[in-house]
């Protein structure tokens, strides 16, 4: 009997974390135990785009460093600190199945990660074009029920648009390995 993969989300955000938590077991094959721990906190907020993605950056390279350190050798930090509702322009099916009367979400350009203000971008290009139609709102807690679709549709690998931000976080998730 083989030991499954363990994988710890961190994060300050429930919804975020959960989201996250079931893109990875999309991406994985074979078992996977994923945690959600919500310490140590991560907070970049309030700060200008590119002052986010280096912190980004800094934070995944402590992340990494410091569990290395403790002897976990294999890591991947993603911190969805602006750019998780770009992600979700990847499956617009998958939004449509958590609600129906949304529109399809077709994003402003192909490389999703390009996206400002995903949030607001992703909540606009939900909303029908006609008036007297108007569902509620995307929020941030659709965010796990979009990726719980993700997963269940089998939509993982058959992205509509192109994220490297993603594409990273994907093949680093699929190359973690039992030791």
């Amino acid at each position: 009997m083989t030991t499954p993969v363990v994988i710890l989300v961190f994060g300050e955000d429930a919804n975020d974390t959960a989201a996250v938590k079931e893109l990875v077991l999309a991406l994985r094959p074979e078992p996977a135990r994923v945690e959600i721990r919500r310490a140590p906190i991560v907070l970049v907020k309030g700060k200008d785009k590119a002052r986010d993605q280096k912190n980004v950056a800094e934070i995944a390279a402590v992340l990494e460093q410091g569990l290395l350190a403790e002897g976990i050798e294999q890591a991947v930090a993603a911190a969805t600190a602006w750019e998780i509702e770009t992600w979700w322009f990847l499956w617009p099916d998958a939004a449509l199945a958590v609600n129906s009367k949304w529109r399809r979400p077709e994003p402003p350009t192909p490389e999703v990660g390009r996206i400002e203000n995903a949030k607001e971008a992703f909540r606009q290009a939900l909303r029908p074009r006609v008036r007297n139609q108007r569902p509620r709102d995307y929020a941030k807690s659709d965010s796990p029920k979009i990726t719980a679709q993700v997963r269940a549709m089998g939509l993982v690998d058959r992205p509509a648009g192109i994220s490297h931000s993603f594409d990273r976080f994907a093949e680093r998730v699929r190359g973690l390995t039992l030791t």
